[in-house]
């Protein structure tokens, strides 16, 4: 596709491209579904084959969506255990049974409008504004798309949007239940409240052996082991290289004749511009200028102020042409031009005020001189040697024969989980320094050749995965301690639970926060009015939720923090949405108008998947997982 859309940024009319896109697509033969996909079908739905490559490939592209949202690498072990696979699965159904039925009511988005919604499409230009190649192919591959698989995704989401605006988006929210939920969402309510902690308990005692190992079993999955990762990094810096160069005084000399622009402060000055309307503005200010009227006085005629003519603080590149920067650069401190006919128009220069410039002499520059030197050499020779590495590599040497034959450094990096650490939390320097290499790491199969890395001080790195170890639980005899401190922690957040329990029993009993707090020696505190959606380190969702569940003087509970702290709460006022907020209104309509839709949406898929008949190969799809989470 992009060799055509490459001839439309050379040029070639708009009606040709759009011709030989169509040619391109028939070609791919995409009107259907993808060719060169493996024949393993994964599912069905009707006609419309769901095939374990472009499966596979829709799963690597949601774990990369997924780890750029939570801000980590996920392995493929990590994805297959938050249930991607059926997520991907799910969306392919839904996507392969829209097909069915837009094949079967006639709809069409052709190739030709898909050609042109790429070409039009402002994520895809360059500079110029127009479409560019390498920002087209930056973009699919920042989401982890191919060609194909993007034009496929393009002619779905239009046939979605056929359909679905045709019936769906049609479909009008009820004015009662938008009145309803702005009620029920702008309902205010304050509170009494009391904040609970661990301290507040008890100490326990010891676990018996039963009661820890029963603990154990229930929570296995707490002392999990992270899945680590094994590998080697042959490291080449301009350091190394640098350490072999020196550089004689005839070089510095004829570098610093080359480069004394980089040491020569430029001279500045403070220039005022005044700008002249016309021909009799400008045999004013002449008149003027010879009977010596004050800059001052003659921008006070031209009916102007000394802040509309300052130019600032100027060097000679910066005025608007040369022919004024000229004049300005050679007049004396105080001076004022003749009026000039310059690019605006009839101008009257003013010099307030002039910095010289200055060039630093060798002696002064020497040193840093030669460390620029030096590094810009040092990067060459790197960039030769690179070559020798590669075919190195390309005829079976290991980093580290590389490494002890060429006196380079090669780190070993033992055992690390995805946040770049090993399991006692200590964080290799390298990785500490080149937060990139993690994320290889766990991108990465064993045996897998990975590019060399340009780090952003220049420093080149090769990288080796070794070896995976899958995520693990310990005996409890390994983790005994930890276990332990877990156990008790639960036995005390138990307690903390039961407290809190009390509390609202009391108060519910008597409607007063201070019979339910007796024995504290503190008094609630009294909240803002807040609506249900306020969410904070002191009321979360949840204690919000269970405020507003309860009626006016009631009391309830809720976790806050990490769970290790409860809040207990007393309704104490109730305010009422007043139907006066018209934006309001507006946006909670909005928003509901969105999630009906959605809901629609999904019954009217899930409508079509049961009218077609669909299908899951479900060895096929445990295959294609695992060859994702073992490669």
């Amino acid at each position: 596709m992009l060799e055509f859309l490459r001839s439309k940024a050379s040029g070639v009319l708009g009606i040709l491209l759009i011709g030989l896109l169509v040619i391109a697509f028939g070609l791919w033969g995409i009107a259907d579904t993808f060719t060169g996909f493996s024949n393993s079908e994964i599912a069905s739905v009707g006609s419309k084959k769901i095939e374990r490559q472009e499966f596979q490939l829709r799963y690597v592209q949601t774990t990369r969506d997924l780890s750029r949202r939570l801000g980590t690498t996920l392995s493929a072990t990590d994805a297959n255990n938050l249930g991607i696979s059926q997520q991907v699965l799910i969306n392919m159904l839904g996507g392969a049974a829209i097909h069915e039925a837009s094949d079967q009511m006639g709809l069409a988005f052709g190739d030709e409008a898909i050609a042109a919604a790429i070409l039009k499409d402002p994520n895809f230009a360059g500079v110029n504004g127009e479409f560019d190649e390498p920002t087209f192919r930056a973009v699919l591959a920042q989401n982890g798309l191919n060609e194909k698989l993007f034009v496929e995704d393009q002619r779905r989401f239009h046939l979605t949007n056929q359909l679905t605006e045709a019936s769906i988006d049609r479909a009008l929210v009820p004015k009662l239940l938008t009145e309803g939920l702005y009620k029920h969402f702008l309902e205010r309510r304050v509170a009494n409240y009391m904040i609970l902690t661990l301290d507040q308990t008890d100490e326990t005692g010891e676990p018996t052996d039963e009661e820890l190992e029963t603990f154990f079993n229930e929570t296995r999955l707490r002392f999990a082991q992270p899945e680590t990762r094994s590998g080697h990094a042959l490291v080449v810096s301009p350091a190394r290289f640098a350490e072999l160069i020196s550089i004689d005084r005839a070089t510095l000399e004829e570098e610093y004749e080359l480069s004394m622009s980089d040491f020569t402060v430029a001279e500045t000055r403070k220039v005022d511009q005044l700008v002249l309307a016309d021909d009799t503005d400008a045999a004013r200010v002449r008149e003027q200028k010879a009977n010596g009227v004050s800059f001052v006085e003659i921008v006070d005629s031209a009916g102007q102020t000394l802040e509309n003519t300052d130019l600032g603080e100027v060097e000679r590149g910066d005025m608007i042409s040369a022919d004024l920067a000229e004049i300005a650069f050679s007049m004396e401190k105080g001076a004022i031009s003749d009026v000039i006919e310059g690019p605006l128009g009839y101008v009257v220069l003013r010099v307030r005020d002039i910095k010289p410039g200055s060039t630093l002499s060798l002696e002064e520059v020497e040193d840093r001189l030669r460390q620029r030197i030096i590094f810009d050499r040092a990067l060459e020779d790197m960039l030769a040697f690179t070559e020798t590495v590669e075919d190195e590599l390309a005829g079976g040497e290991t980093l580290e024969n590389i490494g002890q034959r060429f006196d380079l450094d090669v780190i070993k990096i033992n055992n690390v989980a995805n946040n770049g650490k090993t399991v006692d939390d200590n964080q290799p320097l390298i990785l500490a320094r080149y937060e990139t290499l993690t994320g290889l790491l766990f991108e990465s199969a064993i045996g897998e050749d990975i590019p060399m890395q340009e780090m952003e001080d220049g420093t080149f790195i090769w990288l080796r995965l070794n070896d995976v170890t899958p995520s693990i639980v310990p005996p409890l005899k390994d983790v005994r301690d930890a276990v332990t401190a877990e156990w008790k922690t639960d036995e005390r957040s138990k307690l903390l639970q039961a407290m809190a329990e009390h509390m609202v029993k009391v108060g519910n009993e008597t409607g007063s926060f201070e019979s339910a707090a007796e024995g504290f020696k503190r008094k609630p505190l009294v909240s803002e009015p807040m609506t249900r959606q306020v969410s904070n380190d002191t009321f979360t969702g949840e204690a919000v939720e269970r405020l507003f569940s309860v009626g006016k003087d009631k009391f309830a509970w809720a976790r806050v923090g990490f769970g290790g702290e409860i809040i207990v709460m007393q309704a104490t006022d109730i305010i009422a949405a007043e139907l006066t907020d018209s934006a309001a209104k507006e946006i909670i309509f909005d928003g509901e108008q969105r999630k009906y839709h959605t809901d629609l949406s999904n019954q009217f898929v899930l409508s079509l998947q049961q009218s077609f008949g669909s299908s899951v190969n479900q060895r096929n799809l445990d295959l294609a997982t695992r060859e994702l989470v073992t490669r």
